[in-house]
């Protein structure tokens, strides 16, 4: 290298190390740490006001329980998780930066007269946090704080997450049900009356007839009440005759440990509308509501032909004509008590115990015990028993029609219903039967370690 260029490179070296030591002993203010607006602890506030130009002030105040309630005389149930995200937003306000940290005349930012504020109080002192106009850009907003000379500006959802009416902060709710106790609940829909009752977690259909329930379905039913709400005040007095419920689409009655809740849907033109018996007035509610209660009772009904769980069952017993096989449980391993308790394969006999838990219903043709015959199923082609774990558990009992038949059918021994099941379905329980039952191969039957003590 020629000493020139060796001379160049080495001030260059020096230039940059004293940038390196300028930078390490004269460190940058932090940009990225945003000044704070408002900071407090969230569960010290007790009240806040917001005061919007040309409505009337909203007042929510924290009760003893600490939940929120409107003040100001206005008697109507609060959203708490509604409130609680104002209350969230203004506990800790960042600015997106300090503007001016001395400001006399507030006017040409709109904040000697704005249009939105929010008045705070705490266990200790308060405030008033104020909103001006746009800032240039569009994407923010100018603020200050009462007393604070300072202006910031703030990002416009923080503005937007402010603009409340009561209807955002009311509770939405039609009905107020415990979900715990609730023990009853009936719906009458297109001329149809569906009633269910709840025992130790589990539904039953009661009406029309006794009738297994499938729970998740019945749940969704209950959740769909528990949770609607009213999209719009129609008429809070509930004086006016514009809306009628003499020809309703649909009424629920719940029952929890506190009483009988009822609601009740109608429409005229595209409106939906409800009333309910917690509060009155009229309001607007989603058509899925009104879709979610009118549903045929099989829709409610399960489908499962077998109750039994996950858990391995004690015994299983299935009959396909001349051709049965009891298998048992004993210890880790299945032993086929028919068959002078040969031990079963057991990835074959749960293959079998599958087949069996996912027997399914794909419709219901009758509920008269007299048609079973007409179904194949007096007598049945295949019987099945499956007897779950525990000293005092009762067998489930099964019969199925020929898998010949498309479609095959099902019932539950002692009860009157007839189930339409796939015929793929009965013919995988034969297989599986003929699987369990076929002598083991030389491979099989082979004891690995005595292949592996051999020469």
């Amino acid at each position: 290298m020629k000493p020139k260029r060796l001379l160049i490179a080495v001030a260059l070296l020096a230039v940059l190390g004293g940038a390196v030591w300028y930078t390490r002993e004269n460190p940058p203010a932090d940009e990225d740490v945003a000044p704070k607006v408002v900071e407090f602890d969230e569960d010290a506030l007790k009240s806040l006001t917001l005061h919007q130009a040309g409505q009337d002030p909203i007042t929510v105040v924290r009760d003893a329980d600490g939940e929120w309630e409107f003040g100001g005389g206005l008697d109507l149930a609060a959203d708490d998780g509604a409130i609680g995200q104002l209350a969230s937003s203004l506990a800790s306000l960042n600015a997106d930066r300090v503007v001016s940290e001395n400001v006399v005349e507030w006017g040409p930012y709109e904040l000697s007269e704005p249009a939105l504020s929010v008045a705070y109080e705490l266990e200790e002192g308060g405030g008033e946090l104020h909103f001006g106009r746009d800032t240039p850009t569009g994407s923010g907003v100018f603020a200050r704080l009462n007393g604070d000379p300072r202006l910031f500006t703030v990002y416009s959802y923080n503005k937007t997450s402010f603009e409340k009416s009561v209807f955002d902060l009311r509770d939405k709710r039609l009905v107020r049900v415990d979900q715990d106790s609730i023990s009853e609940v009936t719906v009458q829909a297109s001329g149809r009356s569906l009633a269910f009752e709840q025992e130790d977690g589990d539904w039953r259909i009661v009406q029309p007839m006794a009738l297994r329930a499938d729970d998740f379905t019945v749940g969704d039913l209950v959740r769909a009440v528990r949770t609607a709400e009213m999209t719009e005040v129609l008429d809070e007095t509930n004086d006016s005759d514009e809306y009628s419920f003499a020809k309703s689409l649909a009424t629920v009655t719940i029952q929890d440990e506190a009483g009988s809740h009822e609601l009740v849907v109608a429409k005229s033109g595209d409106t939906y509308y409800a009333r309910s018996s917690d509060q009155a007035g009229v309001y607007g509610v989603s058509s899925t509501l009104s879709e979610s209660l009118d549903k045929p009772v099989d829709e409610f009904r399960n489908k499962k032909l077998f109750d039994f769980g996950f858990d391995d069952p004690a015994r299983v017993e299935v009959r396909d004509g001349e051709v049965a096989a009891t298998i048992v449980r004993a210890d880790d391993k299945w032993v086929l008590e028919s068959h002078a308790d040969r031990e079963a394969d057991s990835e074959k006999v749960q293959t079998l115990i599958d087949r069996l838990r996912g027997l399914t219903a794909t419709g219901f043709p009758s509920n008269n015990a007299a048609d079973h015959a007409k179904f194949g199923l007096a007598p049945a082609a295949i019987d099945t028993a499956v007897t779950p774990q525990g000293d005092e558990a009762s067998p489930e009992k099964v019969a199925i029609s020929s898998p010949e038949s498309q479609p095959a059918y099902a019932a539950r021994v002692g009860e009157p219903h007839t189930y339409e099941i796939e015929q793929s379905a009965a013919q995988s329980i034969q297989t599986a039967l003929q699987a369990v039952l076929a002598e083991p191969t030389e491979a099989e039957s082979a004891d690995p370690e005595a292949e592996g003590d051999a020469p």
